[in-house]
């Protein structure tokens, strides 16, 4: 297996120089030392054709076996979404799928995957999609520390040339250990105390008409594929532009930005751009709407505002 190894800055994507701050898992007001900075969790697929030759960068495809096997980045990892999921089962029998497992199930997956900690971890989908993001969150969640998304995805990686392989990779073993950053995360209970609170702004990434149509109360929305760039290479948006997407959604300075959507997908691409902007307090609710309305939280159309 090639390896891949960062040996450029990566800002250049988008001019960003506020610096992102992961929380540790025993204190949600703590950051580690060597977290990414904000401007290195994206990169572009022309940077990423740069490296090569070196064992600390691991490049994963998030996308389905399916689309793995027509043709992936040369060495790519396949690693979906799915198999970092699972299935809760409520105590009246209902279940809630596509909740990301616990941390000593998880690890062997992100391990065979071969995620170490001191690896940098560079993840792509097709663009314009949930999966690389989602892993994103996954990971960041988890609390590793060296996280991109490829800018514009595979059409990014074809468009600047990149060949495609047809050839599993057969990466070595990982080391990673996940460990929960209790600040990614958002659950039932804590989504009730923060619904009403001036501190949160509880943000819908679906589409407008389904916000429209029920959303939890006190939510606002942000259509999480306008972030994209319209074009046949779905790039992020420029800083400026997602910054203002993100205040005319209702997110002030000093708030936390509390990402959900239907089941914990759409919502992981607001999440990281929240992320790539700089943003300190960032939470995603794993399961979403399915989750909520499962257990029986209010939604009124427009979260109320309509």
């Amino acid at each position: 297996m090639r390896n891949w190894t960062i040996v450029a800055a990566v800002g250049g994507v988008i001019g960003l120089a506020i610096v992102a701050v992961l929380v540790t898992s025993g204190d949600d007001d703590a950051s580690p030392a060597g977290a990414t900075s904000a401007e290195d969790l994206l990169i572009s697929a022309e940077d990423l054709q740069q490296l090569g030759g070196e064992d600390d960068v691991l490049v994963l495809d998030a996308r389905e076996v399916d689309d793995y096997q027509q043709g992936a980045i040369p060495d790519a990892v396949s690693l979906p979404t799915e198999a970092l999921n699972r299935t809760v089962t409520l105590d009246d029998g209902t279940e809630i799928p596509r909740i990301v497992q616990e941390p000593d199930e998880i690890a062997e997956p992100l391990r065979s995957a071969g995620v170490s900690s001191d690896t940098h971890v560079v993840v792509y989908d097709n663009g314009a999609e949930t999966s690389a993001t989602r892993i994103f969150w996954v990971l960041d969640y988890y609390g590793h520390d060296q996280i991109s998304v490829l800018d514009g995805g595979l059409r990014a990686w074809q468009d600047q040339g990149g060949e495609l392989s047809t050839t599993p990779a057969e990466p070595d073993p990982g080391d990673f250990v996940p460990e929960p950053v209790p600040s990614r995360h958002a659950d039932f209970d804590y989504v009730q105390e923060a619904m009403f609170s001036d501190t949160v702004v509880l943000c819908n990434g679906l589409s407008p008409d389904s916000y429209q149509d029920e959303s939890i109360e006190g939510s606002t929305n942000l259509h999480a594929t306008t972030l994209f760039e319209d074009g046949e290479v779905p790039h992020f948006r420029g800083h400026e532009t997602l910054e203002q997407m993100l205040a005319d959604a209702g997110y002030e300075d000093g708030q936390e930005f509390l990402s959900f959507c239907g089941s914990g997908y759409m919502a992981s691409i607001n999440y990281f751009a929240a992320r790539l902007l700089g943003l300190e307090e960032v939470r995603m609710y794993d399961g979403s709407l399915v989750d909520w309305n499962a257990r029986g939280g209010a939604v009124l159309p427009s979260g109320g505002d309509a």
